[in-house]
């Protein structure tokens, strides 16, 4: 299959113009990890200079809603500080009163975080499923979100909100429903497109969704063409959005990275890889990725030096955490490499390549039951996880 022969065309100014818009909205909701994509996406464009009419366009923009009074403002301004500083209860306590749509998102996402937090912190101590109490929490917002709905007082980013709790109360078809209905709102809003990614189970579903017609859409499908194992379909899109005008997104070339890498174009993968890091050199996504890449082709040089660099960087990142202990695995140090899939584990639970790798490290030791927990547990968690599946072959 030729996997550069999708065309797609790009209204380059155009995108840059929504950008510039949505990256004001997601920044101010404290929404990072779409704030640092589209910023990424932005800075791929960066050579097509702005024209006039972009400019006048983005600054012509109308405020969507007013942030309300003074009171509301201070108040807003104070839950975000706590917000930054990851006392999301005590954000929350403080933007309650907020009605607001900027308000009433910063204090239900406060308190979908915190639920998030106590969860992940009871199963890295205690190995437990989330208990009771924090699927409550998840229980009451929902009820809280759905009066809203009903009044039709959600905006995109508090209908992401609420399609994610319902996700996460297994509520699958209505949040589905849900994310779309954000997505039509708001096109560019990177985190909705994630969250129904990972409901798209198959290929069949991912065609029966009514989705809007935008370049996002592009990135979405191939996406989800990754997770699930499309690996060819996913590399003509990418192709045809780099020939498109995004050649120098680092996002499109990781996801090709690891297009590759589950293709096992080992030496295509790795050439990517390389020109990451030479592009953005403190970069710690996807490096886990590279380093599997590094272990299975041995080169232990450029693993144990990938592992110096990842720890100068952030030596508590779940990356790091990988890339260190893929390269103790590889000089057969099973237990310290146990250690550190168990450390990238305590800091991100939901971790599942961590936990794969871990489960490879109890059969070496020959721990063939803790081994097939860690790949049961992966498996529950994503049943398109096909390395866990292979495992527990």
């Amino acid at each position: 299959m030729d996997s550069s022969n999708l065309e797609i065309v790009l209204d380059v100014h155009s995108m840059k113009r929504e950008i510039t818009r949505v990256l004001k909205e997601t920044s101010s909701r404290g929404l990072l990890n779409t704030t640092k994509w589209l910023a990424e996406i932005n800075f791929a464009l960066r050579i097509y200079p702005e024209n006039t009419d972009t400019m006048m366009s983005t600054s012509s923009i109308p405020e969507k809603e007013s942030t309300g009074s003074p009171e509301d403002k201070d108040a807003f301004c104070l839950a975000k500080s706590y917000f930054h500083l990851k006392e999301y209860d005590r954000a929350a306590f403080f933007s309650k009163p907020l009605t607001s749509h900027r308000g009433r998102f910063l204090h239900f996402y406060c308190r979908y975080l915190s639920s998030e937090k106590k969860r992940l912190d009871d199963m890295a101590e205690n190995s437990n499923n989330p208990d009771d109490n924090q699927m409550g929490v998840l229980r009451q917002m929902r009820a809280e979100l759905e009066k809203l709905h009903q009044r039709d007082e959600l905006d995109a980013y508090l209908l992401y909100i609420y399609g994610v709790v319902l996700r996460k109360l297994s509520i699958s078809e209505l949040a589905i429903t849900v994310l779309i209905q954000s997505i039509t709102k708001e096109p560019l809003h990177w985190g909705s497109w994630q969250e129904l990614s990972t409901m798209v189970t198959t290929r069949e579903k991912l065609y029966s969704l009514q989705l809007p017609d935008t370049w996002i859409r592009h990135l979405f499908t191939a996406h989800t063409y990754l997770e699930l194992q499309q690996n060819e379909e996913a590399l003509q899109i990418y192709f045809g959005l780099s020939s498109a005008g995004l050649q120098n997104s680092t996002y499109i070339m990781a996801q090709i990275a690891i297009a590759f890498h589950n293709l096992r174009r080992v030496e295509e993968a790795l050439e990517y890889f390389k020109n990451l890091s030479e592009i953005d050199p403190y970069r710690l996504d996807n490096m886990d990725v590279y380093s599997n890449m590094l272990y299975v082709t041995e080169k232990r040089v450029e693993l144990a030096h990938l592992a110096h660099k990842t720890n100068q960087i952030d030596k508590y990142r779940t990356e790091t955490c990988c890339v260190i202990g893929n390269y103790y695995s590889h000089s057969s140090q099973h237990e310290k490499a146990a250690q550190y899939f168990q450390r990238a584990l305590k800091l991100n639970p939901g971790y599942l390549s961590a936990l794969t790798l871990l489960g490879h490290e109890y059969m070496e030791m020959k721990n063939t039951n803790a081994a097939i927990e860690c790949y049961r547990t992966s498996v529950d968690i994503d049943g398109k996880d096909f390395r866990a599946w292979y495992g527990l072959g």
